[in-house]
């Protein structure tokens, strides 16, 4: 983290997502049941929103990406969706089990 004040938080990211990436977070939180993010990187922007809700089997959380590529990155954009899209399915199955085993 690199600071935050009150309901807003900064981040930065580093990763692979086919390239390796360098990405800057702004992170409003949005109490009680949700926050949305904006990041900048060397691939493109983001605004992601994250909600928390009920329901019978217990908390669900619903996500919403808009990612805008850009350069060269934009030609990628056709073939890279179904890529990221299975890549954070598979993190985020890991942090449900993850969760699940108590870790």
């Amino acid at each position: 983290m690199i600071r935050r004040e009150g309901d807003l938080i900064e981040m930065e990211e580093t990763g692979s997502m086919a390239f390796p990436f360098v990405a800057r977070y702004r992170i409003r939180l949005r109490p009680p049941d949700g926050w949305e993010a904006d990041a900048r990187s060397n691939m493109g922007h983001t605004h992601n929103a994250y909600r928390l809700f009920s329901d019978a089997e217990g908390t669900r959380l619903e996500m919403t990406f808009d990612v805008r590529l850009t350069g060269p990155y934009r030609l990628f954009a056709p073939f890279a969706k179904g890529f990221i899209v299975r890549k954070i399915s598979r993190e985020w199955d890991d942090y449900v089990r993850a969760m699940q085993a108590g870790r």
